[in-house]
């Protein structure tokens, strides 16, 4: 009996359209997977034995998810520190820690298609499957060469596990209160891993008097480059995040004052041991959403408490200017704005986070539809000058093309993969939204203001630099907050039924 094409996608439901599109995405992971242990067998590289052993230890943690996360967000976010100390034929060791992330996006997804595990799932993790899916096929589609792809694909997906993973396996009430209790752990050894990279190994780059910006080395667990570049930044964010969430909880009194204060003073005080000026803009952004909800309701609370950020931001200032750039703030500010906003390029690079973007238009523009929309494959911007670069990064070397999120996502994804990460953060907002409007818990409440906090900040993030499609630190940050965002909503709708 012959069956139209039509009669059978009538009888499809978006469900079942849904879960087709799960099981094409793991057969192109199962492939993937094939290649990776063909081009292990065939090259024998040292990275790749690696990621292979990785995925070996992955393989045994596959009964034990909460046991594979907690290795994730503990390597990923305290591992840094340890692995500059031991030298940078060390470095990749990180590969490790992205294949077991690989392990557990596999692992999620799987369950993800399984029948009931789509249902009550909030649009953003839709979203980013999407973006998974759309990115990968691309890529795959575009395949430059073996090394390029494969490098791209861990920059950028090497953390993206954890948000399916809290999205669709069956974690218990006490095995998230563990993962909360670790990342609190992390944000409190940031201050004694600060203080020695301030006593010691700023003065190993030249010392306070030295001309250089010597310490942005001051980055906590997340590692130390003495030759520069830091990830400083994604510390700062890590603890602001951190801080968020405490501070949330107490405005809805679930913390005492006095708890409050003893956790967020050591994180506080590592952000007067370095140099992060993205904290002038982060701070800000983070309190304003964190007290938004107050400014109807409780105005002099909310004026009490920009008082106390005015003067927490203006001693930092202070600080910062005297002691550490040693410069007058009207100095700093002009240099700042010129490799920030005007002709002049960020470090050694000819771009800066302006001119980036105006660069990926000119060059990138409309003349190669395909391209523009496509993006021409992950790892193609790639432009790390201790690293080989990408295909395209080489027609323009020391520009910096990938300096950013947003021109390294134009530049390998194009507009329809940019387009959906950023509707991605918006839908993440929006589910936030979705909670504080229908819940009366304070626990739920808090979180989900401390994650609307910290969505804002990833947007700044987008533009500021490309920690978030290059860390694996930066990365496992952004998942954890959005799959522990996902976690809260798959709850809340469960519990409404």
């Amino acid at each position: 009996m012959q069956v139209t094409l039509g009669k059978v996608t009538n009888r499809l439901s978006a469900t079942d359209f849904g879960k087709l599109g799960l099981w094409m995405l793991f057969g192109l992971l199962a492939a993937a997977l094939a290649m990776f242990f063909g081009l292990l067998a065939v090259t024998a590289s040292p990275i790749l034995v690696g990621m292979a052993a990785g995925l070996v230890v992955g393989i045994f943690l596959l009964m034990k998810p909460d046991v594979l996360i907690l290795l994730i967000l503990l390597l990923g976010l305290a591992m840094g520190a340890f692995v500059s100390m031991l030298g940078p034929q060390f470095s990749k060791i990180t590969w490790a820690v992205s294949i077991l992330g690989f392990v557990l996006l596999g692992l999620s997804l799987f369950n993800l298609a399984l029948p009931g595990r789509s249902k009550a799932q909030p649009a953003f993790i839709w979203f980013a499957l999407a973006f998974l899916g759309v990115v990968l096929t691309s890529t795959l589609a575009q395949w430059y060469s073996s090394g390029e792809v494969i490098a791209g694909v861990k920059r950028m997906f090497q953390g993206y596990g954890l948000i399916f993973a809290f999205a669709a396996l069956a974690l218990s009430t006490r095995q998230i209160g563990r993962f909360k209790k670790l990342l609190l752990a992390i944000a409190l050894i940031q201050l004694p891993f600060a203080l020695y990279e301030f006593f010691f190994l700023v003065a190993l780059r030249g010392g306070l008097d030295s001309s250089s910006a010597t310490t942005d080395v001051v980055a906590g667990t997340f590692g130390a480059n003495l030759e520069g570049g830091s990830p400083n930044s994604v510390m700062a964010v890590f603890l602001i995040i951190t801080l968020g969430f405490l501070f949330a909880r107490w405005k809805e009194k679930l913390l005492t004052t006095k708890l409050m204060v003893l956790l967020a003073l050591p994180m506080l005080a590592v952000f007067f041991l370095g140099e992060v000026k993205v904290l002038f803009v982060l701070i800000p952004v983070a309190f304003l959403v964190l007290l938004k909800r107050d400014i109807p309701r409780r105005p002099g609370f909310f004026v009490l408490m920009s008082l106390f950020a005015l003067f927490f931001i203006t001693l930092l200032g202070y600080l910062y200017s005297v002691f550490i750039i040693q410069q007058p703030v009207d100095e700093i500010v002009r240099d700042t704005l010129s490799y920030n906003v005007q002709d002049r390029g960020h470090g050694l690079y000819y771009l800066n986070r302006l001119t980036v973007l105006e660069f990926w238009w000119q060059r990138q523009g409309l003349h190669d539809p395909v391209s523009f929309v496509f993006g021409h494959g992950l790892g193609s911007a790639f432009s790390a000058p201790s690293l080989v670069p990408g295909h395209i990064a080489r027609n323009w070397p020391m520009y910096g093309i990938d300096l950013t999120a947003a021109s390294s996502l134009l530049w390998d994804t194009g507009v329809l993969g940019f387009g959906l990460f950023v509707v991605m953060l918006l839908a993440a907002w929006q589910t936030c939204s979705v909670l504080l409007r229908e819940t009366r818990e304070s626990a739920v409440i808090a979180d989900a203001t401390a994650i609307q906090a910290a969505i804002a900040m990833f947007g700044a993030f987008l533009f500021y630099n490309n920690s978030m499609v290059s860390y694996p630190s930066m990365q496992i940050i952004l998942a954890s907050v959005l799959g522990y965002l996902a976690y809260l909503y798959r709850q809340h709708r469960l519990a409404a039924h």
